[in-house]
């Protein structure tokens, strides 16, 4: 499988859950949820809607709901948010979605490594979803050649940057920024940078506003990328280089960075857009840069060994790959 979240392609994740589920009643000790409600939690949690996840594990829509109602009532407490333009998760939620997606990860892995008859070597990197989507992606094919066909790569997808995430002993390599990372075995791959982004439309429609100076920007929205309290960029690390909108800028606050970038390809506002993230979307045109250009801050983007991953020569090429691909980039 290419995305943990494609549960529904995993006979042996089934299965394992079957076997959960026939050794340990629910009126046993253990207090584990249905295969069904986690699976449903998991791809809600990360397409940021119910119909999102249905279309997904293709099921319906009120079964996804169901299963969350049934996952809530059963913890005795609420895991997302509901609006008309979707769901995001609570707190209690993203310390759910902590445990639950590694957990699934983990036992996915289990049942592979003991199936008879398995061939070629996996290998696992952690990362967020952002960089799923915009780092890890794109380089998948050249990962691909160079590791061997028969490699399987599976990212297991943390909800946000923690240093205190059990990837052990499920991921070989973790991709995040370097001020989380603490690792002997890492390489850089990119110095941290940020612009602001908007779709074509919206730019032409603001043109006025947006051809003058930032102090002007201010009755715009601003698309919030997630969790703020982290150590990447803000919107404030962006204003003090290029300047401050007045009055103060209308946030719009989105519980995930790749939300709020397809919320900016949407038209919706001004998203800040990360070096090496939105590449894609500025190459194919669905969003154009603002500003005067990149404003670096001293930070990396890392891909690092896990102390699991330096022992297995599979993940030490990986990362090798990695930063020959990052050296690649910067020549260009």
């Amino acid at each position: 499988m290419n995305h943990l979240g494609s549960y529904r392609e995993s006979k042996l994740l089934r299965y394992a859950y079957a076997c959960i589920k026939l050794v340990m009643p629910r009126s046993g000790s253990y207090r584990i949820p249905t295969a069904a409600a986690l699976i449903a939690f998991e791809c809600a949690a990360r397409t940021g809607s119910f119909a999102g996840a249905a279309k997904e594990l293709g099921t319906s829509q009120p079964a996804v709901s169901r299963h969350i109602a049934s996952l809530e009532r059963q913890l005795g407490t609420k895991l997302f948010d509901r609006s008309r333009t979707g769901v995001s998760l609570t707190e209690a939620g993203r310390r759910y979605h902590d445990g639950v997606a590694p957990g699934l990860g983990m036992i996915e892995k289990a049942g592979d490594e003991t199936t008879e008859g398995s061939t070629g070597e996996r290998v696992v990197i952690a990362c967020s979803d952002p960089a799923s989507h915009y780092v890890l992606r794109p380089q998948h094919d050249s990962l691909r050649q160079a590791l061997g066909e028969r490699t399987q790569i599976q990212p297991v997808i943390f909800y946000r940057y923690s240093r205190n995430l059990p990837l052990e002993p499920v991921a070989d390599v973790v991709l995040d920024w370097e001020a989380t990372i603490e690792a002997e075995d890492r390489v850089l791959l990119f110095r941290e940078a940020v612009r602001p982004v908007c779709s074509p439309e919206f730019a032409a429609s603001h043109a006025e506003t947006l051809n003058g100076p930032v102090s002007g920007w201010g009755g715009l929205p601003f698309l919030q990328p997630g969790s703020t309290d982290g150590d990447w960029a803000s919107w404030e690390d962006w204003f003090q280089a290029d300047g401050r909108p007045e009055p103060a800028p209308q946030f719009v606050s989105f519980d995930s960075y790749v939300y709020s970038l397809e919320a900016a390809v949407e038209g919706q506002g001004i998203a800040l857009g990360w070096r090496n993230f939105v590449d894609r979307h500025l190459k194919t045109g669905a969003l154009v840069p603002l500003g005067d250009g990149y404003v670096e801050r001293d930070n990396h983007f890392c891909a690092a060994l896990t102390e699991q991953g330096r022992v297995r020569p599979i993940a030490r090429l990986c990362l090798s790959v990695l930063e020959q691909s990052a050296a690649s980039r910067e020549e260009a």
